[in-house]
């Protein structure tokens, strides 16, 4: 009966830390990916906003919703990972912002809107420059969407899994280019421990707008051209084990300038999250977080410790059995 017992603390013990190390270095890295298929929508609000409508040629103010869908193309994103070798997402995010209940269609589009196509790795979030991805914008005169090819840096949708108390590159669709984003403290949302990030873009010229002179009041015959002077700080709140955004928001304003001088505000908006979309990433991926913690410390670290002192009992009962049948002969 000892020796029975004996066989099976020690096969047991084989077995606990097998599943500890297959945990570790197997599971975690096959659940800690963005899924191909991805689906959502999210919802921003900016009350108060100050921008400048062109129907009226006036600024005036009115309160903001954005709307980001995020969709994910499995047959591109599998095609790009077997010809990169590596594990590549492309997802396709369209944001379009208007006042609230606004209908946006073909025939009558938003105010603003950005469509893009994005490569990224699937683990750390950085993206990648293939698969013909591409960035548009609609004008905020309703015009049509002007599409361009780009390759994007840094990150965009999301922070690497285990993301770090340190800085990242994120990438903005004004600048084209991704500024760095500094972590500034851990906070807590609706009870779930997060990271605050912050990106300060100082004021820059993105671009060029050509409009009538009287537009803006200047003292000119005809069209004239002004500088857009675009600045934000950029506010991200990551749950770390999983990298995602919970709550995001943008302190936006952007202005027209004629030889040096503002002439119109063009954007000034403090625009994020609302409280639904901010609820519903808490509930998905709070439960997510405590998945892959789970399985990257808490299995390990307890079948670790439990297999190797079931190996070590088997082992003592094994040696123990063999010094009494030898003395017993």
């Amino acid at each position: 009966m000892g020796k029975k017992l004996a066989v099976i603390l020690t096969g047991l013990g084989v077995f606990v830390l097998g599943v500890a190390l297959l945990a570790r270095f197997y599971a975690y890295d096959r659940l800690a990916v963005v899924p191909l298929d991805q689906d959502t929508v999210s919802v921003s609000e900016g009350p108060g906003a100050t921008i400048f409508d062109i129907a009226s040629q006036q600024e005036i103010t009115v309160d903001l919703v954005s709307t980001r869908n995020v969709v994910g193309d499995v047959e591109a994103s599998e095609k790009a990972s077997e010809e990169l070798d590596r594990d590549i997402a492309i997802w396709e995010t369209l944001v379009y912002t208007d006042e609230p209940g606004a209908e946006v269609s073909a025939d009558n589009p938003p105010r603003s809107g950005n469509h893009d196509l994005v490569a990224f790795d699937r683990h750390t979030g950085e993206t990648v420059k293939c698969c013909d991805t591409y960035t548009s914008t609609t004008a905020d005169d309703r015009g049509v969407e002007e599409k361009d090819t780009i390759g994007f840096e840094g990150l965009y949708f999301k922070f690497p899994f285990q993301t770090e108390k340190k800085t990242y590159r994120f990438w903005d669709g004004s600048l084209r280019e991704a500024p760095e984003i500094e972590f500034k403290e851990e906070e807590t949302i609706e009870g779930l421990d997060v990271y605050r990030f912050e990106q300060v873009i100082p004021p820059t010229t993105v671009g060029n707008i050509t409009a009538p002179a009287s537009f803006f009041d200047i003292d000119e015959e005809g069209d004239v051209t002004l500088d857009r002077v675009y600045s934000n700080t950029r506010t991200l709140w990551i749950e770390p084990e999983t990298g995602v955004i919970i709550r995001g928001q943008e302190d936006q304003f952007s202005v027209a300038e004629y030889e040096g001088e503002q002439v119109a505000t063009l954007t000034d908006v403090t625009i994020g999250y609302n409280a639904e979309t901010i609820s519903d990433n808490v509930d998905t991926y709070s439960s997510l977080a405590t998945q892959l913690k789970l399985i990257r410390i808490w299995v390990p670290l307890i079948g670790g410790i439990l297999g190797l002192l079931l190996l070590a009992a088997g082992l003592v009962m094994l040696l123990r059995n063999r010094r009494e049948a030898t003395h017993a002969a």
